[in-house]
């Protein structure tokens, strides 16, 4: 990817940043040589890793700490939010713009009306975005946070099945806690579910599911977890189809 690329993905960059962070050897793109001078190729790898030094630095950290920042292993969460009545299509489009969200979607039925999965390096960062968008309005109230204990993708699944013809939905699973490694190996068994993950609260499993259809969902939830003996109870959020955003 070239550099004009990179400007344009992450607002408000500078040029003399990128090439800082090179110099201090932060990023390390690769040389395509040219007629007179070679042209820097940036990895999404690199990308990505300037946007997170970026936000750090615009936020007034020193580069020397957004980079342990960056360094991090990253902490999930998952968020409930309550939006602002006729304004779920630019409050999605709000979420999407925070660079802390990897996943947003507006939900069906539910008392709540989009989940939303963010990826930080502390769990405060968490609190940090989502006051951005309620001090501006773009969300109704405080939202209900998930954090996550650990999660587990499942390579191979989910690759676009929910997002054209398919649903996609989250159910959340509630079992005593010793029985969640069981209840985990259960589920990695069932192909219609891409993601599980372990969290902190009430609920104990969060699981993304991508289905053809209601009856494949319904049978799903109905005859195959609530199969599983430890499962206490199940809540279910079904995603609306066209509005919905995950990061590349």
């Amino acid at each position: 990817m070239e550099l004009k690329e990179v400007l344009a993905q992450i607002p408000g960059l500078e040029k003399r940043f990128v090439y800082y962070l090179e110099a201090l050897g932060y990023i390390r793109p690769a040389r395509v040589p040219k007629r007179r001078i070679a042209r820097r190729d940036y990895s999404p790898e690199d990308v990505e890793r300037i946007r997170a030094l970026w936000r750090y630095y615009q936020r007034g950290y020193a580069l020397q700490a957004a980079q342990q920042l960056a360094a991090r292993p990253r902490h999930r969460a998952y968020a409930l939010l309550q939006l602002p009545s006729r304004q779920q299509a630019a409050a999605l489009a709000a979420l999407a713009a925070l660079p802390e969200v990897r996943e947003a979607c507006l939900l069906y039925g539910a008392n709540v009306d989009a989940l939303v999965s963010l990826e930080v390096a502390e769990a405060s960062e968490v609190y940090e975005a989502l006051s951005r968008l309620l001090s501006r309005g773009g969300i109704a109230s405080a939202p209900v946070v998930l954090h996550v204990a650990r999660w587990a993708a499942w390579e191979g699944r989910g690759a676009g099945r929910g997002e054209e013809a398919g649903m996609q939905a989250y159910v959340l699973i509630k079992l005593p806690a010793k029985e969640i490694e069981a209840a985990l190996a259960e589920l990695q068994t069932m192909p219609e579910i891409v993601e599980a993950s372990v969290i902190y609260g009430e609920t104990d499993i969060i699981a993304k599911v991508e289905v053809a259809n209601q009856a494949e969902l319904d049978d799903l939830i109905f005859r195959r977890i609530h199969a599983i003996p430890t499962v206490e109870s199940t809540r279910t959020f079904i995603v609306v189809g066209n509005l919905h955003w995950r990061r590349p």
